[in-house]
Formats: structure tokens, sequence, C-alpha cells
């Protein structure tokens, strides 16, 4: 029995250590310096529209957090419907901009609460 759940563990560190790969086997592109996975050409268009792909690298986020700056920019920032391409945002910001602990030897100090942010221009 400890043999089978040692060749179980063994089979899931190893699909993991896979997927890990995947993810960090993608080129990253030069001008916009986004990672070159599926989805990266929509995101590039759609939010280079406005601003730099800085802004993109700099924010982390899961798929519901995404989706909340998103709106936010619809709401109060004039940026348009994306209607049949939220999905290929979200996965792709969700899956190469997700959340990570923050490297305070790099950052200063943490972002500032949703609560403490300017008010939207009108």
């Amino acid at each position: 029995m400890n043999k089978f759940r040692y060749l179980i563990l063994l089979f899931l560190l190893g699909v993991s250590t896979t997927a890990a790969a995947k993810v960090e086997s993608y080129l990253v592109d030069e001008k916009s310096g986004l990672i070159m996975a599926p989805g990266w050409e929509v995101v590039n268009k759609q939010c280079n529209a406005c601003h730099t792909s800085l802004i993109i690298t700099q924010n982390k986020g899961n798929k519901e957090e995404w989706r909340e700056t998103i709106q936010w920019m619809i709401d109060s920032q004039g940026l348009w419907d994306l209607s049949d391409t939220w999905e290929p945002v979200l996965d792709y910001l969700s899956t190469y901009y997700n959340q990570q602990e923050i490297d305070l030897t790099t950052f200063r100090r943490l972002p500032l609460a949703a609560e403490y942010h300017p008010p939207a221009a009108q």
C-alpha cells in the first residue's frame, strides 16, 4: 500500500511540475512585455489601445479581481464592452498574471486597499 501511495505522489508531482514548466516556457514579447501564451494577442490589442502593457505586468489578480478591474475601466474610464472577448482576456490575465506574494524587497509597500483609491473621474 505504501508503494502505491508513493507512485501516486510521484505521478502527481510530475504532472504539477509539467504544468508549471508549460507556463514558464512561453516567450515574452519584446515590444509589449506580455507573455506570448494563448490569448496574448487579444489582450495586447484590447489593453494597449488605452494604456501601456506595463500596467498589466505590474498587476496581479485572480479571475474575479481582473473582472472587477476591467469592469471599473468600463464604468469609469471609457473602456468599451469587451463582449465576446471577456472570457479569453480574463483567462489569459488570471493564468499568466495571477495573484502572488508581493516581494517587499522590490516594492516599498503593499498596494493601497480599494477603499483608499481616488474617486473615479466623472
